[in-house]
């Protein structure tokens, strides 16, 4: 009976652009509501730096002009051109000869079916590393709405669009819920202000059937559910969840949403740990629906395979110095920038 041979992974199967091809198509669920938003559309790029072109230019007014005479000139906005790196994201995973001895049968003619599957469980199973990637992601996005992404580590700013721009990041918001009263109306009011503010900061892009987000923790979204105002509307019927459908990728229940005064507020439902989540007394907004104000690039894997190829959201490598004998080494990469072209429209409240 012949051995079991570890030349099995030197197949097609196992070529970094079949396996690529297979996890671009099977992606496996992972709890996340802005990556399940669709927030961020993915736009492969054929180098590790995307370009920015920030104008600066406004509308102004045509003066009236006598019939015959020669009309006003148009200035020409110089756009300022800044590129920014995507960040490598990239995870191994090794099956070893041991590991493979408990489920191949030496001689038989389906060893290849088995070791796909064996491999392909540990890249998507639920702890799997496209599970571990897509987590990664959400944490990247929860931080690109937000204005600054963070490293893994809590402390590392990747990138810093208030910086990026050379801009301010708009202050804190205090929501006074203990002030506000069945019949007042501060809440909605204060929420008009806010919606304003947010509209006018995104002057220039399309704006048709946006809306806002608010992204809450616990203490603020029982806050903003529980107050006397939202209380008494709801009573009467004017508290609606209409939109919720088309945004709500999270279970219902503790973790709902609610539409009042034109924003769409949802509780959001972070990691077990806080490492991905939202400040319990706080809440980060942004407008969901504006077409180019959120964007994710993702660069070529870092193998001469794919340099200089359009960019895909994840790759799945078998690279040639980390194989030995006794194991064979496969690694998922992503080289993801998530980016926000407009921070000023983001916003921080904080309950009061």
């Amino acid at each position: 009976m012949s051995a079991i041979s570890m030349d099995i992974f030197n197949g097609d199967a196992f070529k970094g652009v079949t396996m690529t091809k297979h996890v671009n198509e099977n992606i496996p669920y992972v709890p996340g509501f802005l990556g399940g938003l669709g927030l961020f559309p993915a736009e492969g790029i054929n180098t590790i730096d995307a370009m920015f072109d920030e104008e600066g230019g406004q509308l102004t007014l045509i003066p009236a002009s006598p019939r015959g005479s020669p009309p006003s000139q148009d200035q020409n906005s110089k756009a300022k051109r800044r590129s920014l790196p995507t960040v490598r994201l990239a995870r191994e995973a090794v099956i070893t000869a041991d590991e493979l001895a408990g489920v191949l049968v030496p001689g038989t003619t389906d060893q290849l079916e088995t070791v796909e599957r064996r491999v392909y469980k540990r890249v998507e199973g639920p702890l799997g590393l496209r599970a571990q990637l897509s987590y990664t992601m959400e944490h990247l996005y929860l931080g690109a709405i937000d204005g600054q992404v963070i490293d893994a580590d809590g402390a590392t700013v990747l990138y810093d669009f208030f910086d990026f721009y050379n801009v301010a990041r708009p202050d804190t918001q205090t929501i006074q819920f203990g002030t506000f009263t069945g019949d007042g109306g501060l809440f909605s009011t204060a929420m008009r202000k806010l919606k304003r503010q947010i509209i006018k900061e995104l002057n220039g892009f399309v704006l048709a059937g946006a809306y806002p987000i608010a992204l809450c923790g616990d203490d603020f979204f029982d806050a903003a559910v529980d107050n006397q105002e939202v209380v008494k509307s709801r009573q009467v019927g004017n508290v609606g969840n209409a939109k919720a459908p088309t945004a709500l990728s999270e279970a219902a229940g503790a973790y709902s949403t609610y539409d009042y005064g034109g924003i769409l507020w949802v509780n959001y439902r972070g990691s077990d740990d806080g490492k991905v989540s939202i400040p319990q007394d706080e809440a980060r907004v942004f407008m969901h629906g504006v077409p180019g104000l959120f964007q994710c690039y993702f660069g070529y894997a870092d193998t001469l395979e794919f340099v200089n190829t359009e960019g895909l959201p994840v790759y799945m490598l078998q690279n040639e110095e980390r194989q030995t004998s006794r194991a064979r080494v496969f690694e998922v990469q992503s080289n993801p920038l998530p980016a926000c072209l407009r921070p000023k429209s983001l916003l921080r409240l904080k309950k009061g």
